[in-house]
């Protein structure tokens, strides 16, 4: 009778426990296949409020700005970006220079093609939360007057530093506010008109942009 008592107490410990009710199969582990996608397309919309010495010349500066990205560990990811951004006209006061003759009001303003390469590297999760970016590149300044065009365009090496929130993988709505220097190199030498030395001073703006991202 002990015997008997031992060998069914050992049989009991060493049986597999009963498939669940229903036969449902146990869920399977999640392989994280949307980390495996590395290119990343999209669009934004973009808002640049130029300061300094080129908020007297220009207004906001708006337009849409594509962008794309390929990612070369989990949480960073090189970008280029190409855009186009009107400015708005902005009203100023011109010496004339002429004797008798005051200042006048003139409306100009400064259009924008931004051709951008960098990176950004995300803190959180890949391709969602907080991230930081840093881009250099080519900004193109096409003046503007009320009448139309307004001399030739300026070419400018520039560099943007920027941070920004992806809301989710499932959600790839992204915000992101930059801080840019237009201007950082290539600027056009020391002009000396008469008795004064013209320099070209050095172009800042903020910009917030929003957008979306297809990850492939």
């Amino acid at each position: 009778l002990t015997s008997l008592l031992f060998t069914g107490s050992a049989f009991a410990q060493g049986a597999a426990p009963p498939p669940p009710a229903g036969g449902a199969a146990a869920p399977a582990a999640d392989s994280g296949g949307g980390d495996e996608k590395k290119i990343g397309l999209g669009g934004d919309l973009l808002f640049v409020v130029p300061l300094g010495d080129l908020a007297d010349a220009s207004g906001l500066q708006i337009g849409p700005v594509l962008r794309g990205g390929y990612r070369v560990t989990p949480n960073l990811e090189i970008t280029a970006r190409l855009g186009y951004l009107v400015g708005l006209k902005k009203d100023r006061s011109v010496a004339t220079g002429v004797p008798g003759v005051g200042a006048v009001t003139v409306s100009s303003g400064f259009n924008l093609i931004p051709i951008w390469a960098g990176a950004r590297y995300f803190f959180m999760d890949p391709n969602a939360g907080v991230y930081g970016s840093a881009e250099v590149g080519l900004n193109i300044l096409s003046p503007t007057v009320s009448q139309g065009t307004a001399g030739d365009s300026l070419t400018r090496l520039g560099a943007n530093l920027g941070v920004g929130y992806v809301i989710s993988k499932d959600l790839p709505i992204d915000i992101r506010a930059n801080f840019l220097i237009y201007n950082l190199l290539l600027k056009e030498s020391d002009k000396n008109i008469g008795p004064v030395t013209i320099t070209e001073p050095t172009y800042f703006g903020v910009g917030l942009s929003a957008g979306y991202t297809f990850q492939f």
